[in-house]
């Protein structure tokens, strides 16, 4: 069966950015993210079969990232965007590492001509879409990377099984501020605790949603 686990870093008042376009290094300037927590993303992937993110996120941090898993194979990467992209995109710089584009609409082949798989979801729903293909390929694990629209778009449909949250310690305290969950949710999400580390300041938080 597969699993779909939702890893985000998050500063203690619930966003994983203080701007939309917030680059990794400036996240990590802000107190978001340091190499322990790099390293425990790194882990993490090193587990998986494939990552679900949304484009805008893949380019201001920078691309993919490109792990080797512990099948010996990249994960691959199934990038959530309704513009595609351009053949200079930070996207592309990672060629070792394969990558599947989920559009609304069939989107100019210039814009995804580097991709490993075109998939246009339509009326059928980008998670039912992204999950179907991911089922397809054999995927047993998978993590949820949002941000915050793709992160509500599988939480809605139900499909999160495990929330893996790295709080740090910072507060954002701005409007600008990115949430980990883009609103609205119709019903909220509960959750049951599994497991608590700590690494310095960080406090890692693994749970499992409740059914």
């Amino acid at each position: 069966m597969m699993r779909i686990i939702n890893v985000m870093g998050a500063s203690l008042d619930g966003r994983i950015a203080s701007h939309p376009n917030e680059s990794d290094a400036d996240r990590k300037q802000s107190g978001f993210t340091n190499e322990v927590d790099h390293d425990h993303v790194v882990a993490l992937v090193k587990t998986c079969d494939a990552v679900v993110v949304g484009g805008h996120s893949v380019n201001v941090s920078g691309g993919v990232m490109e792990v080797v898993n512990e099948q010996g194979r990249n994960p691959t990467w199934v990038v959530c965007s309704n513009r595609g992209f351009e053949k200079d995109e930070p996207i592309w710089n990672f060629p070792r590492t394969p990558k599947w584009i989920v559009s609304k609409t069939e989107l100019p082949q210039v814009m995804v001509d580097q991709a490993d798989q075109h998939i246009v979801y339509g009326d059928q729903g980008l998670v039912e879409s992204a999950l179907n293909a991911c089922r397809d390929a054999g995927f047993k694990r998978v993590l949820l990377f949002g941000g915050g629209q793709v992160n509500r778009a599988f939480y809605a449909a139900g499909a999160v099984d495990e929330l893996i949250l790295s709080v740090c310690p910072v507060l954002v305290g701005c409007s600008s501020g990115v949430p980990i969950v883009a609103p609205e949710l119709d019903v909220p999400v509960q959750f049951e605790l599994k497991n608590v580390q700590q690494d310095g300041d960080l406090v890692f938080l693994h749970y499992l949603v409740k059914r």
